[in-house]
């Protein structure tokens, strides 16, 4: 009956996927393996953030640990649950007790959870000038707002993933902390719910992007994939992706040293931004 049960859950999780996808070509791949990446997709927090170098989510992430032997510890929301979660499901058939620390994260570590605390993206309206720039940015459509009028984010949806900050022009997006504890059962039906929206706006843009009088311009590296897997026209790597989201975060803290420098002169501000411009320069 368990055994029904999993490949159920399997089968459902591993099916009709959103078109960023196919390229996985995961229903090619034995049962066994399915089942491995679906379990490990299950234990990953599903903030599509983008932050374990594979920009369009977390499934690509499971599929590369299990396909590509991939580190299994640079899931940065996460934190060490997640890594020795995950550890359990890779190394299940073998000797192999070796631990791994979790990708460190920028954000101190919740002493409940044992994970990075958690954190929110919040607009602050009266900056805002309705570029419309964040919300296509935002994985699991968050973000409300349209053209030049004040946009605003349902701060429960929001999953910490930073994304939105980045394409921001005027720097108006502020990240908050968030203190509560979730239940092991409560957790997973959130992580469910996540993925689920992420799907759904995948599915979103696909359609939007497949419209021949959508004028939109494409403002975000997934958009771009998704464009790429309708059209078969581009091929985007993930080190193309990875520099992308790099570039929109040197330019993020660029943006930032800038406005600091010009109400008051900084030496060591001025290094610092100096060094970012060179970095950006050389991707």
């Amino acid at each position: 009956m368990q055994s029904t049960m999993n490949k159920n859950s399997r089968h459902i999780r591993l099916t009709n996927l959103p078109i960023l996808f196919d390229s996985l070509n995961i229903e090619s791949l034995p049962a066994a393996t399915q089942a491995k990446i679906a379990r490990i997709d299950a234990c990953l927090p599903q903030t599509q953030c983008g932050l374990c170098d594979h920009a369009d989510g977390c499934l690509p992430y499971a599929v590369a640990i299990v396909i590509d032997n991939e580190p299994y510890n640079k899931c940065v929301p996460g934190g060490q649950p997640v890594t020795d979660a995950i550890a359990q499901i890779v190394n299940q058939n073998s000797n192999d007790t070796q631990a791994f620390s979790a990708e460190p994260s920028k954000w101190p570590i919740d002493v409940s959870s044992q994970r990075p605390v958690e954190v929110h993206a919040v607009i602050r309206e009266d900056d805002c000038i309705g570029c419309t720039k964040c919300i296509p940015a935002c994985p699991v459509d968050a973000i409300v707002g349209t053209g030049k009028h004040m946009h605003t984010i349902f701060t429960d949806l929001c999953t910490g993933c930073e994304l939105c900050i980045a394409p921001c022009p005027v720097d108006c997006i502020d990240l908050v902390t968030v203190e509560r504890t979730l239940s092991t059962a409560e957790r997973a039906l959130e992580q469910e719910d996540l993925r689920q929206r992420y799907h759904t706006h995948l599915r979103r843009v696909s359609e939007q992007l497949a419209d021949s009088s959508n004028s939109k311009p494409v403002f975000s590296m997934v958009e771009a994939k998704l464009n790429n897997a309708a059209s078969q026209s581009l091929n985007i790597s993930e080190a193309q992706a990875k520099n992308t989201i790099a570039a929109a975060k040197l330019r993020s803290k660029i943006k930032k040293l800038e406005k600091q420098l010009s109400v008051r002169p900084n030496e060591s501000k001025q290094l610092e931004l100096e060094g970012l411009q060179a970095e950006l320069a050389q991707l």
